[in-house]
């Protein structure tokens, strides 16, 4: 479509050219034969009149000239109108179809991740369910007609359910920043699933306790698998308390994350919950963020979200929540 744009604007330009030049043609014809006197006294009145008519007859045909050329002008801008309309719809036609391609192409990327973090769930409460299983005591077949009765299991305190998530949390939190070899990221996968088989098998007042956990299984899995460490933020935020530091440095991690996908709304959300309450150091974080290169330059760089992100750091300096 842009070639035949292309050649339209061509025609155009050469009927122009050429009405230019048959019109300078004419021009310069004219002046000649309007040079020639009719009143010389060495003609007489027989060659006036058939001169008069040869004039007349030379301008009844420049007219039809002049016509012509008109109408070949006025034929080459009608083409040219013409080419560039439909040129332009089928452009605007092309872009659409490609914006819905380009969206449906957003949706399937969408439905395939969300496919592979239910298959990441499914496959967590089934390890779960496993390790449950295999946890419970082994049963000996002996041969015995009625085998010995076994004395009942202790029955674990709310204290003694915190003192195991708390060593999950300290081993966890241990591994944070330091180098995983093969050894170290076996127990860290048994925490994993000790923390989740804790989530449903402890005494609602204890659970509370494993936001820590998940927190800094988030911090692990940060820069090598982004969806896992998400699922992990998203369970801590769910058991933190609302309104403690753990909770907010939650939204401000998952602001981050939603930062880099470019989930400008929900990232503005999440800050927002972050600075309900005040944090020196997550001020500190702020400012360094949203600097050029930091995590979320290009969320305090793009409009509308611009005006949020200064409007937080105006009630930051301020001093309101």
């Amino acid at each position: 479509m842009a070639l035949l744009r292309k050649i339209a604007l061509g025609l155009l330009l050469a009927a122009a050219a050429g009405v230019l030049l048959m019109a300078s043609w004419e021009l310069w014809n004219y002046r000649q034969w309007a040079d020639s006197p009719l009143n010389d006294s060495k003609f007489t009145a027989e060659d006036r009149a058939r001169l008069l008519e040869d004039r007349v007859d030379l301008l009844t045909k420049r007219v039809g000239d002049m016509q012509l050329l008109v109408l070949i002008l006025l034929g080459t801008s009608g083409l040219y109108a013409i080419v560039f309309v439909a040129s332009s719809y089928f452009s605007a036609t092309s872009f659409a179809r490609q914006a819905d391609q380009t969206i449906s192409n957003i949706q399937d990327q969408i439905g395939l991740a969300m496919g592979d973090l239910r298959e990441l769930q499914e496959q967590t409460e089934e390890r779960v369910r496993e390790l449950t299983a295999a946890a419970q005591p082994a049963v000996a077949i002996t041969a015995a007609p009625a085998p010995a009765p076994t004395e009942p299991a202790p029955v674990k305190s709310a204290v003694d359910w915190e003192a195991e998530i708390t060593r999950i949390a300290v081993r966890v939190a241990a591994w944070r920043e330091a180098h995983l070899d093969e050894r170290t990221r076996g127990e860290l996968v048994q925490d994993e699933f000790n923390a989740i088989r804790l989530e449903v098998s402890a005494p609602p007042s204890a659970v509370p306790a494993l936001a820590e956990v998940y927190f800094s299984l988030a911090r692990i899995y940060s820069s090598a698998d982004g969806a896992r460490a998400k699922f992990y933020l998203e369970r801590a935020l769910r058991l933190a308390p609302p309104e403690s530091g753990l909770a907010s440095e939650i939204h401000y991690q998952l602001a981050c994350r939603y930062a880099a996908s470019h989930d400008f709304p929900y990232a503005l959300r999440e800050l927002t919950a972050a600075f309900e309450h005040q944090s020196k150091a997550l001020d500190e974080k702020l400012a360094s963020d949203i600097e050029e290169g930091g995590r979320l330059y290009e969320l305090a760089s793009t409009a509308p979200f611009d005006k949020a992100v200064n409007d937080l750091l105006l009630n930051m300096s301020i001093g309101i929540g």
